[in-house]
């Protein structure tokens, strides 16, 4: 008769005890994680806690819990909870931590107080792929993109002035309801009313701090935001493609040789248009270059931050965005209209000039219209008003060379999509799709805790274990470990 494959009996005893060591390979996860914590100054890199204090009971090494870190976000385990379980159960973290246990709480308070230290540590990862050739080369291209991430907050918990007056309202009438109540049963006896009262009194505290929340969103508002977060305050309500999440817009820059992130920033922006400038010119000093393309999508389309990167040396490859008729949804486009720069003005389809008329200063537009839209025989194919009005921005001509750059290399541009979505891929499955923390600065901290794991895994991909190992101990940027 056949028979099956089963283990040892439990309760039956090993000759010579098991050895921790022998159940990690010898090219893990766990060795790496190791190995590259072991070679940083956590000091020098602004990690709490890193001398331990002279008194007092001594408490967790944080390089233990830096590693514990890697590990659990390695493996998308990020809930403090969970990462206390792991460490009972785990054999890889048993063997990572030498077996420590730490409980949740300090777990969870390392993360909270080092968001400064893990962004420092990811920026210390980028001088090392850099010196190791990794990043940077001749001729080197960025790919620039945002993403949005969702904070640990609901729609709901986001509130206008009118929706927050309402809140303040109704929490005013609910405190007012249980005062009455506390009233009534303090004038009853104590013997029948004490439990009801006790519940009172801890849903009126509940009540009073919820007050003190609306309060202090109202302070937000009256400084000039729009809309406040109730449950994270630094938030936002970010739209795209017609769903829209509280959150945070995650800029990348993206070196396109490995698909390693150079350069990264969370914002609080809407949308993409204002960050071409900033995150081209972190990814020209992450990789000491003298001169650097960058490619983006539509997003980024803008004149004045492409005409800043040419004069630092940055070459913007951005396509511009068809710009629709507002007035007239089947009617003439701005494309096509022809701009003239020696005479400052534009050709409509019928062949009229419109010249300027009016010079915005503050939105740096000129505004451009002609006299011929009340006679023009196809002003109905144009537009719906009694004139038909071109905007040009003073910084139309960089933006144009932008997209002509796009339009001539579309291979540039296909490499744009290969080489940025890459990271953020596997970001959104590190990270569920979004934030544990709260607040910019803590959310600062967990994405740079991401992508130094990302970095990890892939630099782990491209040179293997022995390569990478020999790199960490040898590259002069952890020398000062």
């Amino acid at each position: 008769m056949g028979q099956h494959i089963r283990g040892i009996p439990r309760n039956q005893r090993a000759l010579l005890p098991a050895a921790v060591e022998d159940y990690v390979g010898a090219d893990s996860l766990p060795r790496v994680i190791d190995g590259f914590v072991n070679v940083q100054d956590l000091s020098a890199l602004g990690f709490i806690r890193s001398e331990p204090a002279p008194t007092g009971r001594p408490g967790y090494a944080p390089d233990d819990l830096l590693k514990l870190y890697l590990y659990g976000y390695w493996n998308q385990i990020r809930s403090s909870r969970r990462l206390e379980a792991e460490c009972k159960r785990n054999l890889e973290l048993m063997w990572l931590m030498g077996q420590l246990t730490p409980d949740y709480k300090s777990i969870a308070e390392f993360r909270k107080l080092n968001s400064q230290a893990f962004e420092q540590a990811c920026h210390r990862f980028t001088v090392f792929l850099r010196e190791a050739k990794l990043i940077g080369g001749e001729a080197p291209v960025v790919a620039i993109d945002g993403s949005r991430f969702k904070a640990t907050a609901a729609k709901a918990s986001l509130m206008n002035a009118e929706q927050l007056a309402k809140a303040q309202e109704r929490t005013a009438r609910q405190v007012a309801q249980y005062l009455a109540q506390l009233d009534q049963a303090d004038r009853e006896e104590a013997g029948q009313t004490e439990p009801d009262a006790a519940h009172i009194r801890k849903a009126l505290e509940q009540l009073k701090e919820r007050a003190a929340v609306l309060d202090q969103a109202e302070t937000q508002l009256d400084q000039g935001k729009t809309r406040v977060g109730l449950t994270d305050p630094d938030s936002v309500m970010l739209t795209k493609n017609g769903t829209t999440v509280v959150g945070y817009n995650v800029q990348q820059a993206v070196d396109a040789r490995h698909k390693l992130i150079v350069a990264h920033e969370v914002t609080t922006e809407r949308n993409d248009h204002a960050s071409l400038l900033p995150m081209a010119i972190q990814a020209k000093e992450a990789l000491q270059v003298q001169t650097l393309t960058v490619t983006c999508d539509t997003g980024y389309a803008n004149g004045a931050q492409s005409e800043a990167c040419e004069k630092q040396g940055i070459t913007p490859v951005v396509p511009m965005p068809q710009v629709v008729n507002t007035r007239h949804a089947e009617g003439y486009s701005k494309a096509e209209f022809t701009y003239d720069k020696a005479s400052d003005t534009w050709r409509c389809p019928a062949g009229q000039l419109l010249s300027r008329y009016k010079r915005d200063q503050t939105k740096q537009t000129d505004y451009y219209r002609t006299k011929a839209c009340a006679t023009c025989t196809q002003k109905a194919q144009c537009t719906q008003a009694e004139q038909r009005s071109i905007a040009r921005s003073w910084f139309a001509e960089a933006m144009e060379r932008a997209d002509a750059r796009a339009k001539e290399s579309p291979a540039l541009m296909r490499l744009r999509s290969a080489t940025a979505e890459h990271p953020f891929g596997n970001l959104k499955a590190m990270l569920a799709g979004g934030f544990l923390m709260r607040t910019l600065p803590k959310v600062k901290g967990e994405m740079a805790l991401g992508v130094l794991t990302y970095h990890l895994k892939r630099v782990l991909a491209i040179l293997g274990f022995e390569k990478l190992m020999e790199k960490l101990r040898t590259t002069k940027a952890f020398a000062v470990a």
